[in-house]
């Protein structure tokens, strides 16, 4: 059973975001890579980086409220996770070829801290991915 989500709110502080490279005929993973890391002078304050592959011609949006948290059960037991998407379009021709993008987010904390990020993409509405979770630390 879900337990209600502590509050916790969330200012994006900087927000990134390069094209490395274009007419990639595959991507190297189907899911966003992530990084997650605190901040080594400004508590609450955190990094998250991600490579993203998205098709040629699009870039990548990002939802800027990142407040929400939900319990989930996790590869590391059941953890409080701060869910983050990312929507493209979906591309209706089969043989489209892939752009990288690089994505940096710096961002405070006010109030309980999530346990792990999950990164998802949105491809059109409403199909999801399973997504990618990762932890500042592994949880005790």
């Amino acid at each position: 059973m879900s337990q209600i989500a502590p509050l916790s709110f969330v200012t994006i502080k900087n927000q990134e975001k390069k094209l490395f490279g274009t007419g990639l005929a595959e991507r190297l993973s189907t899911e966003p890579l992530v990084a997650v890391y605190p901040d080594a002078e400004f508590p609450n304050m955190y990094h998250l980086v991600m490579s993203l592959y998205i098709p040629d011609g699009q870039e990548p949006e990002i939802n800027d409220n990142f407040d929400d948290m939900r319990e989930e059960e996790t590869e590391a037991g059941r953890l409080w996770v701060r869910q983050i998407i990312i929507d493209y379009r979906r591309n209706e021709a089969e043989d489209h070829t892939w752009s990288l993008w690089k994505v940096i987010i710096d961002y405070a904390v006010k109030g309980d801290q999530a346990q792990a990020i999950r990164v998802m993409y949105r491809i059109g509405d409403p199909e999801t991915s399973r997504g990618t979770v990762t932890t500042v630390k592994r949880p005790a």
